[in-house]
């Protein structure tokens, strides 16, 4: 059961949701409009080279470096 990520269309809310059998939320769980879109999904990696130092990262570029979330959804950046 993957979890997706949505945005609410009234209210900008992002949010993360559990889909079970293919079932998308009904409505925003903070504003409670049902104009709900999934979200393409960020993720992140780390590249290390031979000496396990590391080469590149995805969030080498952005102010979340130090982030220990498992998703940019979870604190707002």
């Amino acid at each position: 059961m993957p979890i997706f990520e949505y945005k609410c269309g009234a209210c900008s809310h992002e949010f993360e949701y559990l889909v079970m059998g293919g079932k998308d939320p009904e409505s925003c769980p903070k504003c409670g409009d049902k104009n709900v879109s999934k979200q393409m999904s960020r993720c992140g990696f780390v590249s290390k080279g031979a000496g396990g130092e590391i080469s590149s990262s995805s969030a080498s570029g952005s102010s979340c470096t130090g982030c220990s979330a498992t998703s940019c959804a979870g604190c707002g950046s």
